[in-house]
């Protein structure tokens, strides 16, 4: 009588980036089997300086009635000349124009939650001490 193994977590290293793929695939399925496809496409927007070099940009992912914005960032040299605002409502104009309702990130108080406030986001959570001495604010936009 063969003995049957349990099964085993494994850190993985080599294959990594594949074993991420095949979770996030397998998450995906078993979402999409409870509320639909989520019918995922990424956002990715970018600041070019004059000599087209990147200075800053976006990411995120639009699915379901959502995007979510997962990073933004901008080179100092570019900073407070409006770019940020410009690349969240470039964001929030392809979210609308997708038929998206909301509008989700996540930033922490090192950041900028002033700026997310003024653009019209409200904070729906957050973690006091994530990271040590600072706190990691969760907010939403509602576009509808």
């Amino acid at each position: 009588m063969a003995t049957r193994k349990s099964p085993r977590i494994v850190e993985e290293r080599r294959n990594a980036r594949g074993v991420e793929r095949r979770v996030r695939d397998g998450l995906i399925a078993y979402n999409a089997s409870k509320v639909g496809s989520p019918k995922y496409r990424a956002l990715v927007l970018s600041v070019r300086d004059a000599k087209g070099r990147l200075a800053g940009g976006l990411t995120g992912d639009l699915y379901w009635n959502a995007l979510y914005i997962h990073l933004i960032w901008l080179e100092a040299s570019v900073r407070g000349q409006g770019l940020g605002t410009q690349l969240m409502q470039e964001a929030e104009r392809r979210a609308r124009r997708s038929r998206k309702e909301l509008i989700v990130l996540s930033t922490y108080s090192f950041q900028a939650p002033g700026f997310y406030r003024k653009l019209g986001y409200r904070r729906i959570g957050g973690i006091r001490g994530y990271p040590r001495g600072a706190t990691r604010y969760f907010l939403v936009k509602r576009l509808r």
